[in-house]
């Protein structure tokens, strides 16, 4: 049970850092959110800086739920 509420909390975390990145990324350009959502910024982004709230986040709860 564990392993799973860490799967799921990084799992919302990662689509939360992602749609705050692309609600920047649609405030700041004169596109459609769909089209922010799907842009390879976007997914680089994702890629390079995007795992890392969710890492954190994983380790907060594993040392939380010992």
């Amino acid at each position: 049970m564990k392993n799973t509420k860490i799967m799921i909390a990084v799992i919302v975390t990662a689509i939360v850092t992602w749609l705050m990145i692309t609600c920047i990324g649609y405030f700041v350009s004169d596109v459609s959110f769909k089209e922010v959502s799907r842009s390879s910024a976007v997914l680089l982004i994702m890629f390079l800086f995007g795992w890392i709230p969710s890492v954190i986040v994983g380790c907060d709860i594993d040392e939380r739920l010992k």
